[in-house]
């Protein structure tokens, strides 16, 4: 059955814009916090912000956010001065975030759940000049900020903050000021990186978001990122920029603490929401609840989806859930650019393609964008050619927080892989350093859900293409089948050599495929290719029996063998004729446990590094490791025989016992404790 395509219609070609958008936006005159004055003189009574039975309207959410602006300035803000915003995802973030910016200020959002690193490295910041949280936070933030800078706290802090007066404040701010501080997601393993946000970096942003979105004060905007990310300071400045209402989900509607998009669906519909804009997994979740309940969105208008690839496949399938009326958007952005970058529409129209599950079309960039695939020396790329994706214009910030700028009228590489399309349309490969032929062939597959490929070192030099693939829901994969499939679809230097059957895909906090956080499997046929062998696409994903049989073998020889010369070596050191019963029986259990465990000692010797060296740390703890569990079994046989053979005074002997054998085997566990507790390495291409 010939499957749907956003390039053709009817046999005819539906051409495509180019890849750099000839849309232009104004450029800005005002900040985004006028923007939302406007309303909050037009429309004061209208409702802003909607969080769990929390309503503010814009008179309410504007009055608290002058007070606190106020207070800002009593306590020394200076002109662009951070501040960070330690909240949660709640109403008093908008206020908060709102009062910083009318105070002149740059607001610096924090999430209270990030791991510790990343709280660290933002709270940190030399630059900050306060914090805002509360006070159930205080002890966390203040143990973080630099001594002497305020914490203001707004629960125990309120009635200070609520003297104040509700009148909004000149506080001479412009549009080349700072407005916020954004920090990536961290992809691929890498700390998050903190980008300078202008004022007109967001107006702009604002403005192509306006005019794509077709935004209107009708509109009920729904929330379900944390405010640190660049998705959350998008969603309120799309709604509270244009008069209309911002949703916030709680953590009941979270869907990983939820388990399902069922409350998520409920808030949707029950708020009357017209306009989601989500990560990938959020509109997986939400379309799996819809399909398994014959639901619909209500008054949902448009579904937009960014974050990560989304495929065409999966567009055409929500369009077929939900029917012509809502509007579908892929949506590309990055953090440096305010989270705007290109943006592609599902038509209404049927189509047709090949291969729809191998496409990410990200169609065009917004107004006030312009994005292009990056060929070698940085010139934009001609139709079908491969490259970085890059964006310039005036929704790129000022730079990152370590001093490191942003070129005016060059492109910024984003590390992002893309493609023009013949029509000149944009399409989203994946990372730069991705097997993204690999995986789009994979996603060919019927029963395969989602995947990704990767490189992992087992041991050093030795690398190994593996596959992590997840079933349709419902499904099952037969891996001799999916291993054929590859084979007639992909070149043998392209191809995974090993498949991993997983129940999902890690992902980031940000809702990001985690390419560093996936499993290290021992692989027979993995190990094998990568040291030259004859290796295959390994059908089962476990380790490796040839590895095991190796093992048992020598296992099996050598405790033979300390049994034969355990009397040669150590005469009468396992004599039992004076021992009376049960405890000869007991201590020559002692002795054959011994022998078992030398045996064993010795399998590991010779043939246990690949099992070691899977775990991806680095080859000198690698082989530490692997020296020490084996010298952890194979001490016990001559350590015990030397010690029943020496006499309690000798003290020479003793001494050298101790050292020889407990003191080393001390080391040796010391040594496993620090390869356990060891991140694992990532190479170049685990991203």
């Amino acid at each position: 059955m010939p499957r749907a395509d956003p390039t053709t219609a009817g046999g005819h070609v539906m051409p495509q814009e180019p890849p750099t958008s000839k849309d232009s936006a104004p450029r800005p005159r005002r900040c985004v916090h006028q923007l939302y004055e406007d309303h909050v003189r037009r429309t004061p009574d209208a409702v802003a912000v909607i969080s769990g039975s929390q309503q503010l309207t814009y008179r309410q959410l504007d009055e608290r956010a002058n007070r606190l602006a106020r207070h800002l300035r009593e306590a020394g803000l200076p002109r662009g001065g951070p501040v960070a915003v330690c909240l949660g995802r709640d109403a008093e973030v908008l206020t908060a975030m709102l009062g910083v910016l009318k105070a002149g200020g740059a607001y610096v959002p924090v999430e209270p759940s990030a791991p510790p690193s990343v709280l660290r490295q933002v709270l940190a910041d030399p630059g900050l000049f306060a914090a805002v949280t509360w006070e159930s936070l205080r002890v966390m933030v203040s143990d973080t900020v630099r001594s002497g800078r305020p914490v203001i706290c707004l629960d125990t802090q309120a009635e200070a903050i609520a003297a104040r007066s509700g009148e909004p404040l000149d506080a001479g701010v412009g549009v080349s000021d700072l407005a916020c501080v954004l920090y990536t997601s961290g992809t691929a393993g890498r700390m998050p990186r903190g980008v300078l946000i202008e004022h007109r970096t967001l107006a702009s942003a604002y403005e192509g978001w306006r005019v794509v979105y077709r935004l209107s004060p009708a509109d009920r905007h729904l929330q379900t990122v944390a405010s640190e990310f660049a998705g959350f300071t998008a969603d309120w400045v799309r709604a509270l920029c244009s008069g209309g209402t911002l949703v916030l989900a709680g953590r009941d509607e979270d869907l990983d603490r939820a388990g399902d998009a069922a409350p998520l669906h409920r808030l949707i519909v029950d708020r009357a929401v017209t306009v989601v804009a989500c990560d990938v997994p959020t509109v997986h979740g939400l379309h799996r609840h819809l399909r398994s309940q014959g639901a619909d969105l209500g008054d949902v208008r448009l579904i937009a989806v960014s974050g990560d690839s989304w495929y065409l496949d999966e567009q055409q399938a929500l369009r077929r859930t939900l029917g012509p009326h809502v509007r579908i958007l892929n949506v590309y952005g990055v953090t440096e650019a305010a989270g705007s970058g290109a943006y592609f529409e599902l038509p209404d129209r049927p189509a047709v393609t090949e291969h729809p599950e191998r496409v990410s079309p990200i169609g065009k960039a917004f107004p006030g964008a312009t994005v292009a695939v990056l060929g070698r020396g940085g010139a934009p790329a001609a139709r079908g050619a491969r490259g970085e994706l890059g964006v310039k214009g005036p929704v790129v910030g000022r730079g990152y927080r370590d001093g490191s700028a942003f070129k005016s009228g060059q492109f910024l590489r984003t590390g992002d892989l893309g493609r023009v399309r013949e029509d000149g349309g944009l399409e989203h490969l994946g990372r730069v350093a991705s097997h993204a032929d690999a995986e789009a062939v994979l996603r060919g597959h019927p029963s395969v859900g989602e995947c990704l490929v990767t490189t992992v070192e087992f041991g050093k030099g030795r690398k190994t293409l593996i596959a992590y693939v997840t079933a349709v829901e419902g499904g099952e994969l037969d891996r001799s089948e999916l291993r054929l499939f590859l084979s007639t679809r992909l070149p043998s230097a392209r191809a995974p050599q090993t498949l991993t059957q997983v129940a999902a895909l890690p992902r980031t906090r940000s809702g990001k495929i985690d390419r560093s956080g996936v499993p290290l499997p021992a692989q027979r046929d993995a190990t094998r290719r990568a040291s030259g062998g004859k290796g295959g696409l390994s059908a089962d994903g476990g380790e490796g029996g040839g590895i095991w049989s190796g093992i048992a073998g020598i296992t099996a020889l050598f405790s033979f063998l300390s049994w034969i010369l355990t009397d040669a070596l150590w005469p009468y050191s396992t004599d039992l004729s004076l021992v009376p019963q049960p405890w000869a029986a007991l201590f020559t259990g002692l002795y054959v446990c011994e022998w078992l465990a030398f045996g064993l000692g010795m399998g590991f010797l010779f043939c246990g590094r690949p099992l070691v060296a899977r775990h991806g740390r680095s080859p000198a703890l690698t082989s530490a490791a692997h020296l020490a569990v084996a010298w952890l079994l194979i001490a016990w046989w001559p350590q015990d025989n030397y010690y029943r053979l020496a006499a309690k005074t000798d003290w020479a002997r003793q001494a050298a016992l101790v050292y020889a054998f407990n003191i080393t085997l001390m080391i040796a566990g010391a040594v496993v404790v620090a390869f356990v507790a060891a991140k694992p390495r990532k190479t170049d291409l685990m991203r």
